[in-house]
């Protein structure tokens, strides 16, 4: 066990932290717990805007991950501010039509991001990913290990540019070894604050889904997911977990449990709509719900402990808060 200095924060643990997609819903609530843990602790947050709520407690600096010069101008910022740990949350909730720029963004930014680490000799690097980057399959096991190849989905550009990001990743931890890198895949987040594409998706009275077909899903508490970045971020996880509920629920239990009714709508018909707002083919999002893609949990919550909340417990919380609001 890590003696405990006066302030309360572990003796090991990294007392200047650096965050990029602090607008996030992940991004701004880690911020806020690293800040409840210890008000003292320096907390730089990297990002377009910065969010209100953080004013008093987050010194903000300014960061176009897109811009060319990303990497020199985050590096002089990392280094000047002697930043031990860079938790990397810089990717889109909601993935927009403009897949070039979401390319710059997520991919080349997050290289951007890695090779600032570098330059700056930040000792931790905590990457943000999902459990969507092994991609749904019809021959998908019933549970993907961390050790399971990332197949993503071609029609899901977001996806994609995680996927590449991974690879890009590991490739930089092997050339980096004085850097330890930890790299969380999450499945879907439910909760009763967290938004994003996929909940937005869920949140309406009639559920498109594929006829014929039920799969397997599984979902993360808000509050689980935050506690596995607030351990990686704090304490020494190196490696690549998933982090995930238990116990996966078929997709029309869960929209039952909603209060949801589905309209199954045979395959051929619904990938012969147009893009969606995010400028994919409808089978980027629609083959999640079709095919099988649980990831196994075992190895994240041996090293973040087993989380509070099962998938029908996340997914309950999120839709209870849903029709909270709704009645108000």
């Amino acid at each position: 066990m890590c003696a405990m200095v006066s302030d309360g924060m572990s003796a090991s643990e990294p007392g200047r932290i650096a965050l990029t997609g602090l607008g996030t819903s992940l991004g701004r609530r880690l911020a806020e717990s690293l800040y409840q843990r210890n008000p003292g602790r320096f907390l730089l947050g990297l990002d377009l805007h910065r969010p209100t709520r953080l004013e008093e407690r987050v010194r903000f600096s300014r960061l176009d991950l897109t811009e060319p010069t990303a990497d020199a101008m985050l590096a002089e910022t990392l280094a000047r501010e002697s930043i031990e740990t860079v938790v990397h949350l810089g990717f889109r909730q909601f993935p927009t039509a403009d897949h070039e720029l979401d390319h710059e963004l997520e991919t080349i930014g997050s290289l951007h991001v890695m090779n600032a680490c570098a330059a700056a000799s930040v000792r931790r690097l905590v990457i943000g990913s999902s459990t969507m980057v092994y991609g749904p399959r019809a021959d998908n096991p019933n549970f993907l290990t961390e050790s399971h190849p990332l197949r993503g989905h071609p029609d899901a550009h977001s996806v994609e540019n995680r996927v590449e990001v991974e690879h890009l990743a590991e490739r930089w931890r092997r050339e980096h070894p004085e850097t330890e890198v930890s790299v969380l895949r999450p499945c879907w987040i439910a909760g009763p604050t967290h938004v994003d594409h996929v909940v937005r998706f869920f949140d309406r009275a009639l559920v498109p889904t594929v006829m014929g077909h039920d799969p397997l899903l599984q979902f993360v508490h808000e509050d689980d997911c935050l506690h596995a970045f607030l351990q990686a971020t704090l304490e020494s996880h190196p490696g690549v977990y998933n982090v995930v509920g238990a116990g996966p629920l078929p997709l029309s239990v869960l929209l039952a449990l909603a209060g949801k009714r589905s309209v199954p709508v045979p395959a051929p018909v619904l990938y012969r709509l147009g893009p969606g707002d995010n400028g994919d083919a409808p089978a980027g999002f629609f083959d999640y719900l079709r095919y099988l893609w649980v990831a196994d949990g075992a190895k994240g919550w041996d090293q973040f402990g087993e989380p509070a909340y099962s998938t029908k417990e996340a997914w309950i919380a999120w839709s209870s808060a849903l029709r909270m609001r709704r009645y108000r």
